[in-house]
């Protein structure tokens, strides 16, 4: 409904009560983030909103770890020794990438950083015609699952970005795996959601307005100047996201659950 793919006022109704339904008949309902717990507790208005968790998707915590950026995948891209920042996920509407091409613009005189947008999506075709004067820009395309992990690896500093108003319904299933890989986040994102929360409590990296070309272009120069402070960023990531999102946090919290229903 808020990007607009639904817009039947009649479709609307019928499934928001649907919902509705669902939701009053749960013993239990578990979403993603603390920002869908507000917005279900919402939907069931009066009845005791404890029973909404919050719980996360889990990321393989074994699978994905912190690997050195050495990788094949740099070289494939040409980085050499440049910083990487990069974008790997979807490519629509609700990613606005334009933020990347639009800070290269800024720093054609900088031979130090690599941008790279990896995936496919509506807006590709687009953003690449956009890009294609931009020598500091290159696309790629989805690799194989067994890649994620020198994907992940291959990034300096990783970007999620979300259009005004999205973030809210919506927690970037890339900020896990990101955070497993020991890799600093750099996020354009509404303030004060759950990705922005995260990123501040755990110092595990930094976010911006969204759609904010100024403050995405500061803070990211700066975020590439702190390499140190990078590094710190990754472990700390690292190490929330084995006490939170790893396969054992995960399961242990649904036992709790389990337990406690039972």
């Amino acid at each position: 409904i808020e990007v607009g793919a639904i817009s039947s006022p009649r479709l609307v109704r019928t499934l928001q009560g649907l919902e509705s339904f669902v939701y009053k008949r749960a013993d239990a309902i578990t979403v993603l983030s603390s920002d869908l717990r507000g917005n279900v507790a919402a939907k069931i208005g009066g009845q005791d909103p404890a029973k909404v968790r919050v719980i996360p998707n889990f990321v393989d915590t074994q699978r994905i770890q912190p690997a050195a950026s050495d990788t094949a995948y740099r070289r494939e891209v040409g980085a050499g020794d440049r910083t990487v920042v990069m974008y790997a996920g979807n490519i629509g509407f609700s990613q606005p990438l334009d933020l990347m091409l639009d800070t290269a613009r800024r720093w054609t005189e900088r031979d130090d950083v690599l941008f790279v947008i990896n995936g496919t999506g509506s807006e590709r075709a687009r953003l690449e015609a956009s890009a294609r004067d931009l020598d500091s820009v290159v696309f790629v395309d989805f690799q194989p699952p067994e890649r994620l992990p020198e994907v992940l690896a291959s990034g300096d500093i990783h970007l999620i970005a979300l259009r005004k108003g999205l973030a809210r319904s919506s927690v970037p299933s890339k900020l896990y795996s990101i955070l497993a890989a020991g890799r600093p986040v750099f996020a354009s994102i509404d303030p004060g959601t759950e990705v922005s929360r995260i990123l501040e409590e755990n110092q595990c990296g930094v976010s911006v307005p969204p759609e904010d070309l100024d403050a995405f272009e500061s803070a990211l120069a700066e975020l590439v100047a702190a390499t140190r402070d990078r590094t710190r960023m990754g472990e700390r990531g690292r190490t929330f996201v084995e006490s939170w999102a790893s396969p054992a946090a995960v399961a242990m919290t649904y036992q709790e659950l389990f337990d406690e229903l039972a």
